[in-house]
This record gives C-alpha cells, structure tokens and sequence, in this order.
C-alpha cells in the first residue's frame, strides 16, 4: 500500500476518533493542576500522597509545582496517576481535523510557489486569473497524493 495511502487512512482514523471523543471539557488544565485538583477532591493531604509514593510532603509540593508549571515528566505523572487510583491518558489534540490540517499545509505550499509562478506569468502578460482557487486545489491533492508536503524545501 502506497504511504500517501496509509497516511489517509491513519489521518482518518484519528479524525473519527477525536470526533466521537467528548474532551472539550478536560481540555483546560485546572488552575491549580491535575495533581492538587484530584488530591484536593479526594480530600487527601499532601503528606497522604506522599507516603504513597514513598517521597517527602515537600516533595509532593514540588511535583504539584512542576505539573502547574508544565515540567512534570509523564514518567512521574504517571507514578502520580497510580498513587491517586487515576489513569493518565496522554493525547495530543488536534485544534482542527488532521485531514484539514494536511490540505491547509499542502494548499499554502502550493500558493507560495503559485505566487512566485503568478508573478514571472505577470511579468510575461499571462496571469493565472479566476481558476487559482481550483488550480491551488488540484496542486494540493497531488502534494498530498504525493507525501510531499511537509518537505518544504
């Protein structure tokens, strides 16, 4: 199978999933992070989580500290997760669909190089006109078809 091919069929995977996904509502970390969130809701103490993961309250402070902070590893919020009875499920999120994603890349690939093609067609009286919209489009699906469109050089 062709990798454009597999890349299509991976790229619409993903979409489905995230579609049938309702994560708008744990997109936002809370203020004060997961950890102190979850712990706070359980009405565990630091000290409580700290003997669970063999560390020092002090050091409980640190990891609320660093999650806040975004430095927390996964490796360590993973040991967090299991000590307060939580799975840490790790996703990135796209902002839009993947397949939207892949066309916009491919679509302004081909608009830069247009642009440098419409401009010297200018200069010679032979302006691309009306059809750049389609032109852009047939472009882009071959880039895409292609697997080219991360290669901007």
């Amino acid at each position: 199978m062709q990798k454009s091919l597999k890349a299509l069929q991976a790229r619409r995977e993903l979409d489905r999933k995230f579609a049938a996904s309702e994560l708008t509502e744990i997109r936002t970390r809370p203020q004060s992070g997961w950890v102190r969130a979850i712990r706070g809701a359980l009405g565990m103490s630091q000290a409580a989580l700290a003997r669970r993961l063999n560390i020092s309250s002090g050091a409980v402070a640190q990891l609320e500290a660093a999650e806040r902070e975004g430095r927390i590893t996964i490796n360590r919020l993973t040991d967090v997760a299991r000590a307060l009875d939580c799975e840490l499920v790790y996703a990135l999120i796209p902002r839009k669909t993947l397949d939207d994603t892949v066309r916009a890349q491919a679509r302004a690939l081909v608009a830069r190089d247009l642009g440098y093609v419409e401009s010297t067609m200018t200069l010679e009286d032979q302006g691309i006109g009306e059809d750049r919209q389609d032109t852009i489009d047939l472009f882009a699906a071959d880039l895409i078809r292609d697997g080219r469109i991360w290669d901007t050089t």
